[in-house]
């Protein structure tokens, strides 16, 4: 790829990915595809001025500095609720009773998920070189097994095939209404009332409990896809 950039514009390679090293062994078993890692951009595409550089506004009055801009503009409180998350030892718990089920559609787009675990949120997000939102998570996930879900929450909601709460298997989708303005939330169901998802700014991708106060009485349906 250098060989094909002007000699005047230098390349960055971005830093080794932690959330990749971290999820290596079920990288190596879902053996996704090598392109989503690392990306190598020209500086002059890059947004913003690069690190440990702030322009001076106006030229030639030192001392004036003018911060970067949000590269997104700040949720409002209400956008970001206190989503409950599930410590370690019940998640392995719960990984190792998946390990010993028989294979199936279901459980490889769970632990496509899960080789992302850690990845931050990110609005808008639609890829690990970004970040994911809720619904680009689960888009994300699905694509690398041939299945392309519509983009948004709600999108994603219409397009599925509707199961009830007790007929819920591993790699369906559940929705949530977070708020009253409408807010959609959605995540990949794992098994025994846990789902994986990402769940908003500050926090990274991980488990929740269906059976918890706050998801239980926010849950919207479930939806099963096809390829």
């Amino acid at each position: 790829m250098a060989a094909c950039a002007p000699a005047s514009l230098p390349l960055r390679t971005a830093e080794p990915d932690p959330i990749w090293a971290e999820n290596s062994g079920l990288l190596a078993e879902q053996n996704l595809p090598g392109a989503e890692r690392y990306a190598v951009t020209p500086l002059s595409e890059l947004p913003g001025p690069l690190p440990g550089k702030v322009p001076l506004t106006p030229p030639g009055r030192p001392g004036t500095l003018r911060l970067p801009g949000l590269a997104e503009a700040p949720p409002r409180a209400t956008d970001i609720p206190e989503f409950p998350t599930l410590d370690d030892l019940e998640v392995e718990a719960r990984l190792e009773r998946l390990a010993k089920l028989p294979p199936s559609l279901g459980l490889d787009i769970v632990r496509t998920g899960l080789t992302q675990k850690g990845r931050r949120y990110r609005r808008a997000g639609t890829s690990p070189a970004t970040g994911f939102d809720c619904s680009g998570f689960t888009q994300w996930t699905f694509r690398q097994h041939g299945i392309n879900l519509p983009r948004s929450a709600s999108e994603q909601y219409a397009a599925g095939i509707r199961i009830n709460k007790d007929e819920l298997r591993a790699g369906d989708l559940v929705f949530y209404k977070i708020n009253r303005r409408g807010r959609w939330h959605v995540g990949i169901y794992m098994e025994d009332g846990v789902f994986v998802h990402s769940p908003r700014p500050g926090r990274g991708i991980s488990e929740a409990s269906m059976s918890d106060g706050y998801w239980a009485k926010r849950y919207l349906g479930a939806r099963r896809y096809s390829r």
